[in-house]
């Protein structure tokens, strides 16, 4: 078998211009286009596979967390791209996708596996020749004889409730039955949105199975989602959670910002002399403040001015894009704030008070004095501060525990310039 280093997918071509710029949400169209950086993150991924793909069975768990607009859709489709990319008759890659609700479900999950597998199995049979054909059809009749297999069974996953000891088969013994099918294969299992994980019985199972005891699947399993995902998931079982696997987006580095809005003008042939563009670019990057979602609100706002004046960067047209990318960035941070369970004044003493931290972290004992006398009852401090991880509002630091952040400094801003009476 030949090993395989896994390296970015190839780029997506950009949809038109106006179809671009009429998206409502970047993660409507599949793959971002203009998708730059993350390469500690994906360098996590990538040797993850490559450990899989040298045979460790039960390859573990990866985590990756951040605040809404972090740009994890973004890297989640990048990393099922890659996988779906790499796969071979001679070395076959499924990626496999499942909702957290799921995770609730041992036969459900299994069959989605299964389902999986056989659709990348028809796939591999276009095109194939005769002796490969033959196996492969082999095996795309296993795993359709599998799934019927798996729904005769005689209890329905529909008497599953909370409390109530679920008397069908276990996650365990489900991935045994697959396993003479999947044994054969490389998955990896996409679970996004995971803050969304609940706790159960035979989600402990499941998640056991997917991410240690994979009962001889070659397998592992990536999570995305908001910043209190490892929290969660640790509070469902995922124990013993892989060193160096788990990571929290943040940030990206100006670099990045600028070549990200730099593909953007390739992509449309903006045109300007080679000045005015890196005026423009820098001008943007600054502006992002390196925030995915924010990069994406300059571009559109480029897109959209630009557009109108025929492709040109005109030097006089910059203030206008500039203050369109502001009003754009205020607009999303309204959103944030309307995601929020309690008023404005709140965040922004909030921001008041983290502005004076040296580095902008406060710990959780200081927050819960701070923040415990302005919540209006029942509100209780826990669920004031999970709401305001999942709103984004705050994030814990990755490199001190239980410590909290604004994860954009400009979100910070916002709140202290609020007008409140």
């Amino acid at each position: 078998m030949n090993k395989i280093l896994f390296p970015k997918p190839a780029p997506v071509s950009p949809m038109p211009l106006d179809k671009w710029l009429k998206r409502t949400d970047r993660a409507e169209s599949g793959r971002e286009a203009f998708f730059q950086g993350r390469d500690l993150e994906y360098k996590v991924f990538q040797d993850a596979v490559i450990s899989l793909d040298q045979g460790v069975i039960g390859g573990g768990t990866m985590i990756f967390q951040g605040a809404p607009g972090a740009g994890k859709t973004a890297l989640m489709g990048e990393c099922m791209e890659a996988i779906r990319q790499h796969s071979t008759l001679d070395n076959p890659w499924i990626p496999v996708s499942i909702s957290p609700g799921t995770l609730k479900y041992p036969k459900s999950v299994v069959e989605l596996l299964i389902s999986a597998t056989n659709r990348e199995n028809e796939r591999l049979l276009e095109g194939v020749t005769d002796s490969h054909s033959r196996l492969l059809k082999k095996a795309l009749h296993q795993g359709q004889k599998l799934i019927q297999e798996i729904q005769s069974r005689d209890v329905s996953v529909q008497s599953i409730t909370v409390g109530e000891k679920d008397q069908s088969e276990s996650a365990a013994e489900l991935f045994v039955h697959a396993s003479s099918l999947l044994k054969d294969y490389h998955i990896v299992v996409f679970v996004d949105e995971a803050q969304n994980v609940k706790k159960h019985e035979t989600t402990e199972d499941i998640l056991n199975c997917l991410h240690r005891d994979t009962q001889g699947i070659p397998l592992l399993t990536a999570f995305f989602g908001l910043s209190d995902v490892e929290d969660v998931l640790h509070e469902c079982g995922l124990s013993r959670l892989p060193r160096n696997r788990v990571k929290t987006l943040g940030v990206l580095s100006h670099e990045e910002s600028v070549s990200a809005i730099q593909s953007v003008f390739t992509a449309y042939d903006f045109k300007g002399s080679s000045k005015d563009q890196v005026e423009w670019l820098e001008a943007l990057a600054t502006l992002s403040q390196g925030w995915p979602q924010h990069i994406n609100s300059v571009s559109v706002a480029v897109g959209e001015i630009i557009h109108k004046n025929y492709g040109n960067l005109k030097k006089e047209l910059l203030p206008e894009v500039l203050e369109l990318g502001k009003k754009l960035k205020n607009a999303y941070y309204v959103s944030r704030l309307k995601r929020c369970s309690e008023e404005p004044f709140v965040y922004q003493n909030l921001a008041f008070e983290m502005g004076q931290m040296p580095n902008g972290t406060i710990s959780r004992s200081r927050l819960r004095k701070l923040i415990e006398p302005l919540l209006e009852h029942p509100t209780t401090f826990d669920d004031f501060l999970l709401n305001a991880l999942h709103a984004g509002v705050l994030m814990e630091a990755e490199e001190l525990p239980k410590y909290y952040q604004i994860p954009i400094p400009s979100l910070g801003d916002y709140l202290q310039a609020l007008s409140l009476n």
